[in-house]
């Protein structure tokens, strides 16, 4: 039996959210882009890291990628580049149906390496949790221990006493590092066993499973399996 615990702190994408780069794809295609070049220029750059962790917005961020692109392609990629930005992902159903019936029992945190379009996102997907911590307003990101203590110290709960899940195995290593319950997630209902062995009466339903979940290796590219897919996030 686990130790008692006072609140959950959850990883947001491969979780709540998955991406199946379809935005990315289609402006590439609009645009006669090379396969991977939006990604490459998003997110193996450093203004990536800077909207991050909150130097830039994600707006300024996503300006300074269509200014890159358009300089080494032409200033017609303006006219592309919408699909990228207006794709904000798939909601997960059961995940979403879990945090509602968990939220009744516990406060339930979401820490997302991410800029500051977050909160915005969970609103259009309609996912409500009881704190939000995109790194961005953190000023520091996963796996920084720091970055955990802040989410724990906002919550208002001791490290020890929450529960952390995320499907990023050296993420959940540095939640263990501070003291944190911490679990690999790979999958919805491996997810509610474990709340069930902290005694949280939560279960998936049927109505809430009937959407095809991706499976683990169908949400990002292998290459780019640890960075977002579409918009930051």
């Amino acid at each position: 039996m686990p130790a008692s615990i006072d609140g959950v702190l959850l990883d947001m994408n491969g979780l709540f959210r998955h991406w199946h780069n379809t935005g990315a794809h289609t402006s590439e295609q609009l645009a006669g882009l090379p396969h991977g070049t939006i990604a490459r220029y998003a997110y193996h750059h450093p203004a990536y890291r800077l909207a991050r962790v909150g130097i830039l917005t994600d707006q300024q961020w996503a300006d300074d990628v269509t200014e890159r692109l358009a300089n080494d392609y032409g200033p017609a990629i303006r006219d592309a580049l919408g699909p990228w930005r207006a794709d904000r992902g798939e909601a997960d159903p059961e995940m979403t149906d879990l945090l509602t019936q968990l939220r009744r029992h516990l406060p339930v945190g979401v820490l997302s390496n991410c800029t500051d379009a977050l909160h915005t996102d969970l609103q259009h997907h309609r996912i409500e949790f009881d704190h939000v911590f995109p790194s961005a307003h953190l000023g520091v990101d996963k796996p920084s221990p720091h970055a955990f203590r802040a989410a724990a110290d906002h919550m208002g709960i001791p490290t020890h006493a929450l529960a952390y899940f995320d499907d990023e195995p050296t993420f959940v290593q540095a939640a263990q590092s501070v003291g944190m319950q911490a679990q690999l997630f790979t999958g919805a209902p491996q997810f509610a066993a474990h709340l069930r062995r902290y005694g949280l009466p939560v279960a998936i339903r049927h109505e809430a499973s009937g959407a095809r979940r991706p499976h683990r290796d169908e949400r990002r590219p292998l290459a780019l399996r640890r960075l977002p897919s579409q918009h930051g996030c």
